[in-house]
């Protein structure tokens, strides 16, 4: 509860405090009130203001540490970042692209920097207990504006919160149909909602009120909000995983495919009812009937370049790369078929580095001491979201770097506390 962590508060912990605070007001935007300038606040997945926190801390704690350790997944990370710049450079000199549309490609993926303070800092219990608790209570006033601003939505006039770029077009053509925004609910808030899962299963559903408070706010802000059903199917998947993994207390790799097998036939079952239930051939936007034309789509491109994709430049802002990346009806969208999109985007390097990390995390959930029902409920997210929605993509980035964080962390517990201090050992 607020009151037990901040009653009494070490002198110490207060810029801890002041930092993940700032954390999430640069995740969340301020609440989507301040006018903020539009290059950093513009767009459902503008990830810039926390791009520049991100090299801020980042550059803070190099500062500050006589040695900084990469960790099991700083070289991934690295190979991820420089990857992401090269495919995005390579599509200035194709396709013509500005020098900054090719910044806005690769900046956001500074967050990916996080991950080296954020190991060593969470990997105190008095700091991540901090960031749990402050990350609820974001949680809970964003999913309470949001319902608000839903409740009251007439159209785009009506709006009280700073929005520009994130309503969807159906919204603005047909505002009696209510409000929708998508990804403002992702990212962060994908793996954060096992996170809270893990506590209140743990505790076994007592004492944890404010848990259970702010996981129902997230499940409310992803149905009522982002709106998006497979989202919403894999957050829910991956918290019966962990209630599962809690009731077996041990888990072998053959039980652990057994687990991943019969949550992917249920994800399938569930997402063909929710199909024949919500989908019309009308809704070709959003449909499974777009994704699979789709995928046809972006496998076309991604054989074209073969290698770095197209890179993460914004192709919106050149119509004729526009049409080639979303199709001439521009419906598609290469986030929204996961590893095959990635493959249009970052090519084969990209899964290569992909399936990579996803090994890794496989490898420290078999091999974790602590919390292994989280980090199986971890596994189970990631591999459900690569089949629509990959852990590259800008929205979800902060969905990896936490994910990446907490295994750094179980996996360091083995050894020594200056294990964390090290590379690569598992």
């Amino acid at each position: 509860m607020v009151h037990g962590i901040f009653k009494k508060i070490k002198p110490e912990m207060w810029s801890a405090i002041i930092m993940i605070t700032l954390f999430y007001l640069c995740e969340f935007r301020f609440f989507f009130i301040l006018p903020l300038p539009n290059i950093v606040f513009a767009g459902s997945t503008n990830k810039m203001l926390l791009a520049i926190f991100s090299l801020g801390l980042f550059v803070f704690y190099v500062l500050k540490s006589e040695k900084m350790g990469m960790g099991y997944f700083g070289w991934p990370f690295v190979f991820v970042f420089f990857t992401v710049a090269a495919s995005t450079v390579l599509s200035k000199f194709e396709f013509g692209f500005s020098i900054t549309q090719v910044l806005w490609g690769i900046i956001p993926y500074l967050l990916l920097l996080l991950y080296f303070p954020g190991r060593k800092y969470l990997a105190d219990k008095d700091t991540m207990e901090c960031f749990i608790v402050i990350g609820e209570l974001f949680a809970i006033a964003m999913s309470a504006l949001f319902i608000l601003q839903y409740t009251r939505y007439t159209g785009e006039n009506s709006t009280f919160l700073r929005l520009p770029g994130m309503i969807a077009d159906v919204s603005i053509w047909h505002p009696e149909w209510g409000l929708r925004i998508r990804n403002v609910f992702d990212g962060l808030f994908r793996v954060f909602a096992l996170v809270i899962a893990d506590r209140i299963i743990g505790k076994r559903f007592r004492g944890c009120i404010l848990d259970i408070i702010a996981y129902l706010a997230i499940v409310l802000g992803v149905l009522i909000i982002d709106q998006s059903r497979s989202y919403l199917i894999i957050m829910l998947f991956s918290t019966i995983a962990i209630l599962i993994y809690h009731s077996i207390k041990k888990v072998t790799v053959a039980k652990l495919l057994i687990g991943l097998g019969a949550v992917s036939v249920g994800f399938v079952a569930i997402s063909v009812k929710l199909v024949s239930i919500f989908s019309s051939i009308s809704e070709k936007a959003g449909s499974w009937l777009a994704r699979v034309n789709a995928a046809g789509h972006y496998i076309m491109v991604g054989a074209e370049h073969f290698f770095f994709g197209v890179g993460m430049a914004d192709h919106e802002s050149n119509p004729k790369v526009a049409n080639y990346v979303r199709g001439l009806s521009g419906i598609f969208y290469p986030e929204d078929v996961g590893l095959i999109g990635l493959f249009a985007l970052l090519g084969i390097v990209g899964i290569i580095l992909y399936v990579f990390i996803m090994i890794r995390v496989i490898k420290c959930f078999l091999y974790a001491k602590d919390e292994q029902a989280l980090l199986f409920g971890l596994v189970v997210c990631m591999i459900l979201s690569s089949i629509i929605q990959t852990y590259f993509d800008r929205t979800r980035l902060l969905a990896l770097v936490l994910t990446a964080i907490i295994c750094d962390i179980n996996r360091c517990r083995r050894w020594k506390a200056n294990e964390l201090d090290n590379t690569d050992r598992l």
